[in-house]
């Protein structure tokens, strides 16, 4: 199947509209592994001058190796954007795993926000990627022509609320990616880049 360029933030088929434009609006409570372990794992020792520099390190760690991986690790709130519904009966969410779909709001032909009703789509959150389809007989409503992100779609997303329910490659390359920004220490761009591989899951997204 060919996907054709449709817009900034849009791929789509002749079947189905992929969403890749995503906004984290609530962000994790905790991080996958904790300042101390990380600390460890970079033979630090307990006590650092340096903790502040290396807890900003930490979240970033994390949000790169989501980036890179199309997924979320830790529970959190997110919103992904298109211009407007597509005429095809499924939108694919290019993001993983996904826990919950909370709503799906657009702007309608006379600029008001709107709310599609949940009964009039099913979810499939078991699939990676996610999917939202529409019922039969139902159709998507149209949107306002000249409102850039007219439909936001929030769900939650991540392995869950704990650190133990985050997958160890993930970890992994978190502790990585630290080793390889932290001076004196000797972290490995193919090591990083294999653990990413090992949790990707589209050929969209690749950085080996």
């Amino acid at each position: 199947m060919v996907f054709q360029y449709k817009s900034a933030n849009t791929y789509e088929s002749d079947t189905k509209a992929l969403i890749r434009t995503f906004k984290t609006t609530s962000e994790p409570a905790i991080e996958p592994i904790t300042l101390e372990e990380l600390k460890d794992r970079m033979r630090l020792g307990s006590t650092c001058e340096f903790d502040a520099e290396i807890r900003l390190l930490l979240t970033q760690a994390r949000k790169q190796v989501e980036a890179d991986t199309y997924r979320r690790l830790i529970t959190q709130t997110v919103v992904g954007y298109m211009d407007w519904f597509r005429w095809v009966r499924e939108i694919e969410l290019r993001l993983a795993p996904i826990i919950s779909i909370t709503s799906i709001v657009y702007t309608d032909q006379n600029s008001t926000s709107q709310t599609f009703a949940s009964s009039r789509y099913a979810t499939d959150i078991i699939s990676t990627p996610p999917r939202i389809v529409l019922k039969t007989n139902e159709q998507w409503e149209y949107t306002e022509d000249n409102t850039p992100n007219a439909v936001a779609i929030t769900f939650v997303a991540g392995y869950g609320a704990t650190a133990a329910s985050v997958p160890p490659a993930a970890k992994l390359a978190m502790v990585e990616y630290v080793k390889l920004m932290w001076s004196g220490c000797d972290g490995n761009e193919a090591t990083y880049k294999r653990l990413v591989s090992s949790l990707q899951w589209t050929g969209y997204h690749k950085v080996m």
